[in-house]
């Protein structure tokens, strides 16, 4: 059996790498198209207020409304949009999740090992951390063995 898994595993990275190569630049396209639908709602509010600032009947007051729209625009343009999107590049892939979520606790346990007296509590919560883990291993296992039971049988 570990053979069969160790066998399958290889197949499953490639597809693995796609799929959060794939999240990545989904997740920049998404930062893109943001930033460019917020520069066409300033195009589009400037030209709708500059055509309503020509329809006034004061020119002094139309200059000075028209230097305040174009610093306000300015000002606004150069503020960029994208700075709200955060992570941008960071997978949004549950098992990705999992894996950071892992790691923290791992470096979460090496922490708490260098605290004196906290030893017999590191050890509970390795202890728990392991059984997780076996839990999640043996389920795995289980699925892919009624998976390639299932394509055995079918073929």
């Amino acid at each position: 059996m570990p053979r069969l898994v160790l066998s399958i595993i290889p197949l499953y990275i490639p597809v693995l790498w796609v799929a959060v190569s794939s999240n990545r630049k989904m997740n920049l396209s998404k930062r893109l198209i943001e930033e460019y639908t917020h520069k066409e709602v300033l195009s589009k509010t400037f030209e709708g207020l500059a055509t309503q600032i020509q329809n006034l009947d004061d020119s002094e007051i139309s200059t000075e409304l028209k230097t305040r729209l174009l610093y306000n625009i300015l000002e606004v343009s150069s503020e960029n949009p994208g700075k709200l999107i955060s992570d941008y590049n960071k997978s949004d892939h549950p098992l990705m999740d999992a894996l950071d979520k892992s790691m923290k606790l791992t470096n979460s346990i090496d922490y708490l090992t260098k605290i004196p007296g906290m030893s017999k509590l590191v050890e509970v919560l390795d202890s728990k951390s392991k059984e997780i883990v076996e839990k999640a291993a043996d389920k795995a296992v289980t699925g892919l063995e009624k998976a390639v039971t299932d394509k055995v049988l079918r073929d």
